[in-house]
């Protein structure tokens, strides 16, 4: 008899991406489908490995969308297995995972302060700390469930995962944690730095390995089992986009991004399940003013007017953007600008500085670097440059002062030569033959 689960990861619900409600409310309705999907493939257990929520101390609201949606696999009878991620851990003793636990909506495994043993869990002492762990049995077959909530890469220097989970027969291991191979062999343009392990240091034993934390999806294998990354169930950021358009100097390279969705896995090998989420694109090119608006509105048939859209301009000399909010009817759309440098000889060589001031420059850099939504940080960049300025103008003034007070000879030497330019008083006529000019001079 085969034993069937399903493996999901980074719900992030309470997640109002760009500030935006109704996000939130799509990220609830991505899980929702996701367990409905995974129960009526009448799984036996469903595993979510780590940020079930987008932040550790959830809204009253979210935790109530939380509890109605995992009360449908536990209508089903269906456990559910959740560990925290980085995103929902907590360091206190509660967190919103135990109150689903006390619930009856999840078993939460990993480490513990406290034992427990009933029919989905048991506990082990490992080194001295107590182990949590998942057991689900079914037609005399059984499987257990190890796993710890995520751990930094500083835990990781201290302590290795096969000194505390080693399996005696079929198991799977949950994680939360970014692995070394899959940031190389990706090429993420995000989570560049978001691993903590590499694959060695992975304990062997295990048959599937259930990962959260990166989401892109991903599977590779080890000697003893399947390594697996479900994704995120919805699209966290531009760089994990639908369709992403690439202008070349004559067209545009059109390139598919990946699905959205969660793992069913059966006699341990994971399957695939689509969720249908919002599109996310993302158009890059650089050139000229014209060149640019005469391009993005050929290619404007092709947005889903559903979508959320990021347009990337890399130019010479700045031109007015605000033509791509009628050119793009979409639901979000972001507008990011790089200065391209023109090449030129070094005779005719030209800088950014000629065109912004240092303020400007930073800004444009800034906005160039990443997805930048916060406006509040662009009104600081503006007053910090003015108190800079302020403070620069106030420094120079004061050097100038400075020179003067350390050069009294120079002083003098010009003193007579400034005379010469002030203007007599009313009670006096400057003379104006040369003898008579002589005269005045001396008397004053």
């Amino acid at each position: 008899m085969t034993i069937k689960f399903a493996h999901l990861a980074d719900a992030h619900l309470g997640y109002e991406q760009y500030r935006l409600p109704y996000r939130a409310e799509e990220f609830r309705k991505a899980l929702e489908e996701a367990i409905r999907k995974a129960v009526g493939e009448k799984v036996d257990f469903i595993l979510i490995a780590g940020d079930l929520f987008h932040r550790s101390n959830p809204s009253p609201q979210t935790i109530k969308e939380a509890m109605d949606i995992l009360e449908i696999p536990k209508k089903e009878k269906i456990p559910v297995f959740a560990i925290e991620g980085n995103h929902d851990r907590t360091q206190k003793k509660i967190s919103a995972y135990h109150l689903l636990e006390s619930l009856g909506l999840v078993h939460l495994i990993g480490f513990s302060e406290e034992r427990k043993e009933n029919r989905y869990q048991t506990t082990e002492k490992v080194r001295g700390r107590l182990l949590v762990k998942g057991v689900f049995e079914k037609g005399g077959k059984s499987v257990e469930i190890y796993g710890t909530k995520y751990m930094s890469a500083a835990w990781f220097e201290r302590n290795r995962l096969s000194d505390y989970f080693r399996p005696q027969g079929d198991a799977v291991l949950m994680l939360h944690q970014g692995i070394r191979e899959m940031m190389e062999k990706l090429h993420l343009e995000t989570q560049r730095d978001y691993f903590e392990i590499s694959l060695s240091d992975l304990p062997r034993g295990f048959m599937y390995y259930a990962m959260g934390h990166i989401h892109r999806r991903w599977i590779t294998s080890t000697e003893s089992g399947i390594v697996a990354y479900p994704g995120s169930l919805q699209r966290w950021d531009f760089g994990d986009y639908e369709l992403r358009y690439r202008w070349d100097g004559l067209k545009f390279r059109k390139v598919a991004g990946e699905e959205k969705g969660f793992f069913i896995v059966e006699d341990f090998k994971p399957r695939f399940v689509r969720l249908d989420v919002r599109p996310f694109y993302d158009i890059r090119i650089k050139g000229d003013e014209e060149t640019v608006k005469k391009e993005l509105r050929k290619l404007a048939p092709e947005i889903s007017k559903e979508a959320f859209l990021r347009v990337s301009l890399e130019w010479e000399r700045p031109f007015d953007v605000a033509f791509l909010h009628d050119v793009f009817s979409v639901r979000y759309l972001h507008i990011r600008t790089k200065f391209g440098r023109r090449k030129l000889s070094r005779e005719k060589g030209t800088k950014a500085e000629e065109f912004f001031t240092p303020m400007e420059l930073k800004i444009i850099r800034l906005l160039g670097e990443k997805d930048f939504d916060d406006y509040e940080e662009v009104i600081r960049l503006i007053l910090e440059g003015e108190r800079e300025e302020e403070a620069g103008g106030k420094e120079k003034k004061r050097k100038e002062e400075k020179k003067v007070r350390e050069k009294p000879e120079e002083k003098r030497k010009e003193a007579p030569e400034d005379k010469k330019k002030e203007k007599p008083k009313k009670s006096e006529k400057r003379p104006e033959k040369k003898s008579d000019l002589m005269l005045w001079l001396s008397k004053r």
